[in-house]
């Protein structure tokens, strides 16, 4: 099975391909899981967030039960806390999500400022509070999240249009942008990143206390896709966009330099079996309202993630858990795995993958190894 590849690409272009690929026909490949990191006498986890992991192995994980972020090594032993709740330097509000900032540098965010908490390496190997960085917001200011490194001291971002209102699209453009250490921006690409939005109800009319700007989440429609930013080395990146059947790499000074276009067959259908399966769980009002914004077709990838020689996307989700294809940077079709629902993917390198398992009954960090050629 292969797919197609396609340089001097650009977002507009289309390639015309006569190879149909059906991921139910790619060969199954074995999957073993080398490492759980759980309860120890060391660590007990509660609800695991946000997972970085360092160039030798070394893990650091946001627990938001106890508000800290605790540091592993690559055999999973528990090194510590390096940071916990408070307002001083390095401490951690009660909002925050992790980043990595490349060359092993940790990026704490405060989801509820415009703070950027940057942590290094000692040379004991523990992670330490390292400096700050907080900008004025202004009039016009949109809250950002950091995708990664650009160069050693800038990092792309991606700037967050979200609305509070109902009768929102399903989807809208965030922003890709660059900013420095000090967080002013510089450069404001061209690309935009096709997001999902959360359906948003009138609280009158849906019964629930929970509420987001004066209206209550009912949550994400089944199938629900977006565009997705991963950063390749030196600068290099991707965009893939699952509307154009697509993937795009773009080198540091953003030129597209090729294109992988996946022409997957069937498109399926979402059937109700789909819907009973994703919707488990919602209440009738909420089931009723979701369904109404599902499309008929599933697209043809939910997630990716890239390693330097492999690209693995997310395919579907069902009552196997989710459906996992590998493919090679040329397009070509690896092999095909499940992986369970509750296996949340953060980092894919060689041939290991690094999930926080979110079981309801306890929340673990989970290592696959995959075999790949």
């Amino acid at each position: 099975m292969f797919l197609y590849f396609l340089f001097g690409c650009n977002d507009s272009v289309h390639a015309q391909i006569n190879v149909v690929i059906d991921y139910q026909n790619v060969n199954e490949i074995e999957i073993e899981k080398l490492k759980e990191i759980a309860e120890s006498e060391d660590y007990l986890p509660g609800r695991l967030k946000d997972l970085f992991v360092a160039s030798d192995g070394t893990m650091l994980v946001s627990d938001i039960s106890s508000t800290t972020i605790e540091q592993f090594n690559a055999e999973g032993e528990h090194m510590g806390t390096i940071a916990s709740e408070g307002n001083g330097p390095g401490e951690l509000p009660f909002f925050f999500s992790l980043s990595d900032g490349g060359n092993d540098t940790l990026i704490v965010q405060d989801n509820t400022s415009t703070q950027l908490d940057f942590f290094g390496r000692e040379s004991n190997g523990i992670y330490s509070y390292v400096r700050s960085s907080i900008t004025e917001p202004g009039s016009n200011y949109q809250p950002i999240s950091i995708a990664g490194a650009h160069g050693e001291s800038t990092y792309y971002a991606i700037r967050n249009l979200t609305e509070v209102a109902l009768g929102l699209p399903n989807y809208r453009m965030d922003e890709l942008i660059i900013i420095d250490g000090l967080q002013e921006v510089q450069y404001e690409s061209s690309h935009t990143l096709k997001t999902a939005n959360t359906l948003l109800a009138d609280p009158r009319d849906y019964s629930t206390h929970v509420t987001f700007g004066g209206l209550t989440p009912v949550g994400m429609p089944p199938y629900s896709y977006e565009d997705r930013f991963s950063v390749l080395e030196n600068g290099r990146y991707l965009i893939a966009r699952p509307d154009s059947s697509a993937i795009y790499f773009y080198n540091h000074t953003h030129e597209c330099t090729g294109q992988i276009s996946l022409n997957v067959k069937p498109h399926t259908v979402v059937e109700k079996h789909d819907l009973d399966y994703k919707l488990r769980g919602q209440s009738r009002q909420a089931r009723r309202m979701l369904e109404q914004q599902v499309a008929s077709l599933k697209p043809p990838f939910l997630n990716v993630w890239v390693n330097n020689h492999h690209i693995l996307l997310h395919t579907d989700s069902n009552s196997q858990g989710k459906e996992m294809v590998v493919l090679t940077m040329e397009g070509e079709a690896v092999g095909r795995f499940y992986l369970s629902e509750f296996d949340d993917i953060r980092y894919f390198i060689d041939n290991r993958i690094y999930t926080l398992y979110h079981d309801p009954y306890g929340h673990t960090i989970r290592i696959y190894q995959i075999e790949l050629e």
